[in-house]
């Protein structure tokens, strides 16, 4: 939601964007998918793929550096800041502002607490100083008091925008001695200036307006730059409702009107001006608080279309994000003829949800038809619209082999679309069971130069090996798949005890890749019963293996291999963890053996549940993600809740260990009444009859007695 001070306080800006972008950003709870299919929209999932499900201005970016070759330094807010500053992967899915600010020349982080804050009409005071302080110097008819005086003047407004006018009450002062008729339109200005810093729009366009032509060439621009720019903040006051959102009937039309025609006239008559570039972005703001959506379309493409990066008032990055605000929901395939606007529109219409993620039954994706109709549009940009539509066999159709007509084999080129081109059609080859998919996939791979293109060539040819049943060749020596998270997901939830084994005992291995496997399989063995595989397995731990402290954020808790030296508990008596899996080898239903692994499940944090470990090894994986091919552990995974009612129900299992059963089992609904143990559910009626078994049973129990409640 946006916010009305925000609104308004981006009057300075010619261009000027908003926290959330409403039609297609990322958010701070995204967690990326990894796959390649992406058919409904994935704000943090984007792949350097043009596809349907990226967020559209990852899509319109990439078209745009593909046309212009560079798209400028992004100001766009990452509000995952924190967690993209540790990313380790090219792989990994991206969000819409990590990707503009690597594409770019960088990100520029907000000044928000200075003198002259960012998205405030403050932000120009300094230009505009220096600015006036250089026409008054070329002036030809002021005496050299005038001059300085003057300069003085404007040097002391320090406008804070905080609504209090005292900035032309002391320019009023200060120009007092000067005299000359030029001098006084140079005080006129600088009075105007002062008002419009104080916010006093209406006093600034009087005094603007009373100037008149003076035959300086600067002050007559300025002049009418400001005078448009004080009516355009003037309507903007009442354009916005108090909730930040542009109220249905704009801004108020005759202060619009003054102000696109004063943007215009300065156009016309300073087309090279000092304040040319910004008259533009600032009819923009005109045309969207007006709702003139076929302008403000026309001021976009056109300058999509610009060459001269000078010749625009923010980065390419940067209008992506502003037409993703202001426009782009609202445009649909019959709203534009721009062949890269068309293309992005036509991908996002392939998708098949909306964008709260629920199915959009009643409009579907759009058709190959209409795709067809919009040929005749794309007149030098063939191999795009053909893209068009092999991306709709492939997302929509559900039809490789087309794609493989559409594309040619020899399918390759520069830039995203050349790249995208080459791996789709390697995507498809591998769908439709092609001999040649793998060979395709690499050589995508390789030719990945640009960011994100050769981690999303990695993610499909990791995706092709492990549905091949072929995730030793992501290990193999000489691998083109190096990303450390790819290989690392593959073994957290894809790979069989041989591969783990492996991985855990190559010393040629990076430490995290060896910890990460090791951990894999001896958790997975405990979870599934392989207790005699621990046993032996367990030996590869290092002797060095540490516990994570507190402070240590970057070492993933599924790495931790220390965890499974376990010495034991003394509260319940436990011996180590390896004790404990030796007997449960020798007897998988020994009762001590049982309640001591889930003692040190308990206290290392392994009941299922979605914030701890398990998530991370077995939380369920899309078919078509990475990771998501079926576990080569069998049996079910080992659940506290199920070892303590077995117990329970066990008149040999001895009366201390069933006394802790029914303690830890009526505590697995501690304290909110859902069950943190397993997936099943107990009702309230069983939770009772277990606490008053433990009472009855074994009354002098410390197990009893530390339990007045159930849940």
């Amino acid at each position: 939601m946006k916010l009305r001070s925000l609104a308004l306080a981006a009057l300075a800006f010619a261009a000027p964007f908003s926290i959330s972008p409403t039609h297609a950003s990322a958010d701070s709870t995204c967690y990326p998918e990894w796959k390649i299919r992406q058919t409904g929209y994935a704000g943090c999932s984007g792949t350097a793929l043009l596809s349907p499900g990226n967020d559209t201005r990852v899509n319109l970016l990439m078209l745009l550096h593909d046309r212009h070759g560079s798209v400028g330094v992004s100001n766009v807010p990452d509000y995952d800041a924190y967690y993209n500053e540790r990313r380790r992967s090219e792989a990994e899915p991206f969000n819409f502002p990590y990707f503009a600010g690597l594409l770019g020349a960088g990100r520029r982080e907000r000044d928000d607490g200075g003198d002259f804050p960012w998205g405030t009409r403050c932000m120009s005071n300094q230009s505009g100083s220096a600015a006036f302080i250089a026409a008054v110097g070329a002036a030809k008819r002021l005496n050299g008091a005038e001059r300085a005086t003057l300069a003085a003047a404007r040097s002391a407004m320090n406008p804070q925008c905080s609504g209090e006018e005292t900035a032309r009450a002391m320019a009023e002062v200060a120009v007092q001695n000067v005299t000359s008729k030029t001098g006084k339109a140079f005080a006129a200005y600088l009075i105007g200036a002062a008002a419009f810093y104080d916010g006093d729009f209406v006093g600034a366009r009087a005094a603007f307006s009373g100037i008149g032509k003076t035959g300086d060439g600067w002050l007559d621009g300025a002049v009418t730059y400001m005078t448009a720019r004080s009516a355009l903040n003037q309507a903007t006051e009442s354009a916005f409702s108090e909730y930040g959102d542009l109220r249905k009937e704009g801004g108020d039309r005759a202060l619009l009107a003054a102000a696109g025609n004063g943007l215009r006239a300065y156009l016309k008559g300073w087309p090279n001006g000092e304040y040319a570039v910004s008259a533009r972005g600032l009819l923009r703001r005109v045309y969207w608080l007006g709702h003139d959506r076929q302008k403000l379309l026309n001021e976009y493409i056109a300058q999509f279309a610009e060459k001269d990066a000078g010749k625009r008032n923010i980065s390419l990055a940067d209008m992506v994000q502003e037409i993703d605000i202001k426009l782009f929901g609202e445009l649909g395939p019959d709203d534009t003829r721009d062949p890269e606007l068309l293309a992005v529109i036509a991908l996002r219409e392939m998708r098949y949800y909306d964008e709260e993620g629920r199915l959009d039954s009643e409009k579907g994706p759009i058709s190959r038809a209409s795709i067809e109709t919009m040929r005749g549009l794309f007149a030098g940009k063939e191999e795009l619209f053909a893209y068009l539509l092999a991306a709709h066999a492939y997302y929509v159709e559900k039809n490789p082999a087309a794609v493989l007509k559409l594309i040619p084999a020899n399918a390759s080129g520069a830039g995203y679309l050349g790249y995208s081109r080459q791996l789709l059609r390697a995507v498809a080859m591998d769908e439709a069971g092609d001999a040649g998919a793998r060979a395709g996939l690499i050589a995508a791979l390789n030719a990945g130069k640009l960011p994100f293109q050769k981690g999303t060539g990695e993610l499909a040819l990791a995706l092709h090996l492990e549905r091949s049943k072929a995730l030793d060749l992501v290990y193999a020596p000489g691998s083109p798949i190096r990303d450390v998270d790819i290989r690392e997901i593959l073994l957290r939830y894809a790979a069989g005890p041989a591969l783990l084994r492996a991985r855990a005992a190559d010393r040629t291995a990076v430490t995290a890749e060896r910890n990460a496997a090791l951990y894999a399989l001896l958790y997975k063995q405990l979870a599934h019963g392989d207790y005699a595989g621990f046993v032996k397995d367990s030996a590869l731990i290092p002797a060095n293996a540490k516990r994570i402290t507190a402070d240590d954020y970057e070492t993933p808790r599924f790495s931790e291999v220390a965890i499974f030296n376990w010495a034991g508990s003394k509260d319940f008596v436990c011996p180590s963890l390896r004790a404990t899996a030796t007997a449960l080898s020798a007897n998988p239903k020994d009762p001590r053996g049982q309640l001591c692994l889930g003692e040190f499940v308990r206290l290392h944090g392994m009941d299922p549940d979605f914030y701890g470990v398990t998530e991370y090894l077995d939380g369920a994986r899309g078919k078509d993600e990475l990771g998501g091919a079926s576990t080569p552990f069998p049996g079910k995974r080992f659940s506290r809740l199920a070892a303590y009612k077995a117990i329970i129900a066990n008149p040999a299992a001895g009366a201390d260990n069933r006394a802790y059963a029914l303690h830890r089992a009526i505590r697995c609904y501690a304290p909110s009444g859902y069950n943190g143990c397993d997936e099943s559910e107990q009702p309230v009626s069983v939770r009772k009859a277990w606490f008053q078994q433990l009472k009855r049973e074994f009354p002098t129990s410390p197990w009893a007695k530390k339990l007045d409640v159930y849940w």
